[in-house]
């Protein structure tokens, strides 16, 4: 039987070797078109052939300590969009990064392979309404991006024959035109359930939150609910960089004298084991996947309805959950644990163990599968017509 060949078209790590190595582990022939050398896809199975492709924002930032403005991108994908392009060969199924990939997508489409778009983040629309919203809200300027590229987008959108989300909320943000298309494959990525756990108690309660981008994490709602508690012998712990370019945020956290920034941690189950309590206070991710870190690590959880993997606990058995950007129930489900070492406890050994059964569920891979099987269908009808 003929193995079905795949190419990736992602100028980036992201979630790349997850992605090949599901596709490599249903007997497909992959191939990666990117930016980046194989030593940074450490977990890249061997029989994944890559291909470089330069980017040249991407290296820049890989190569030197610059971090260069947003519109740059713009520009960025078009040139890696085109390069590959012109490149890559031909396939039985094309999957392209979203934003940078609608000329490959139009050459695949054009020689009968089918595409499928990989959209980790809600629809582009939904997340710049909300990317408005909270810029506002924190005192920084919004820049949006430019019609030409949302016309990009929409029509990556529109060719695909499938379009991979992380998640349930993530697909909710699509319009119902496009709810046939959409595969979910949840981005569990390389975690794993540690050996052992730490359980001695902290003798000041402590919450940890891992996240990047400002607007989209919520750290807004978290900052104005910790102050609001105030709580006495506890610290906030934020594996993040600091709120430059965010006014609000940077007075918010200069305020409050228990509030601490990580910007690097060698092992990131450390940090989560040094918690109480792991929260992700998201008004928009796509799935989270340090709350499955989290809990793996045995640690109670809050996460909002705007993170994804939140789907996959159950409200008051395995974790809580809340709405976003709601900074009093953040801080009722803040309150609620630091009065109770006992639900901690119960709470974060359901964690564990729902972490374990997500896990072993294999989610993503069945995922994958099932969307091979859909090209297969393709490929058979197009045979039978």
């Amino acid at each position: 039987m003929r193995r079905m060949r795949v190419v990736i078209s992602v100028p980036g790590t992201f979630h790349a070797a997850l992605l090949a190595n599901a596709l490599h582990g249903q007997s497909a022939e992959v191939e990666i078109w990117t930016t980046v050398l194989r030593r940074h896809l450490r977990s890249l199975a061997g029989g994944v052939e890559l291909r470089l492709f330069p980017s040249p924002a991407a290296l820049t930032e890989r190569l030197t300590p610059l971090r260069l403005p947003r519109w740059i991108n713009y520009p960025d994908s078009i040139v890696f969009d085109a390069g590959v392009a012109a490149l890559m060969p031909q396939a039985d199924l094309f999957i392209g990064w979203a934003t940078k990939c609608l000329y490959a997508a139009r050459k695949a489409k054009r020689a009968g392979s089918l595409f499928a778009l990989d959209r980790a983040c809600p629809h582009r629309d939904f997340q710049e309404a909300l990317a408005e919203r909270e810029s506002e809200r924190v005192g920084a300027r919004y820049q949006p991006q430019p019609e030409w590229f949302r016309e990009r987008q929409l029509e990556e959108y529109a060719l695909a024959d499938a379009i991979l989300v992380p998640s349930a909320y993530t697909a909710r943000t699509f319009p119902e035109a496009l709810r046939g298309k959409l595969v979910k494959a949840p981005l569990f990525g390389r975690c794993t359930i540690p050996e052992t756990i730490r359980t001695e108690r902290n003798t000041t309660f402590t919450v940890g939150v891992v996240g990047g981008n400002p607007l989209r994490k919520g750290y807004l709602y978290l900052l104005l609910a910790w102050k609001k508690l105030a709580l006495p012998n506890a610290r906030l712990l934020l594996r993040s960089r600091d709120f430059a370019g965010y006014p609000v945020l940077d007075e918010l956290a200069r305020s409050l004298t228990n509030v601490e920034f990580l910007s690097y941690v060698p092992n990131i189950s450390d940090f989560y084991q040094r918690c109480d309590v792991v929260v992700l206070p998201s008004v928009d991710d796509g799935f989270g996947m340090a709350l499955i870190e989290g809990m793996a690590n045995g640690r109670a959880s809050i996460a909002t309805t705007n993170c994804g993997a939140a789907e996959l606990m159950s409200d008051g058995q395995d974790g809580l959950v809340i709405p976003p950007a709601d900074e009093d129930a953040l801080a009722a489900a803040l309150l609620r644990l630091y009065e109770s070492e006992e639900l901690r406890r119960l709470l974060g050994a359901a964690a564990r163990m729902r972490a374990r059964e997500v896990l072993e569920a294999r989610l993503y891979d069945r995922a994958i599968a099932g969307l091979l099987a859909r090209v297969g269908e393709g490929e058979a009808a197009a045979v039978a017509s």
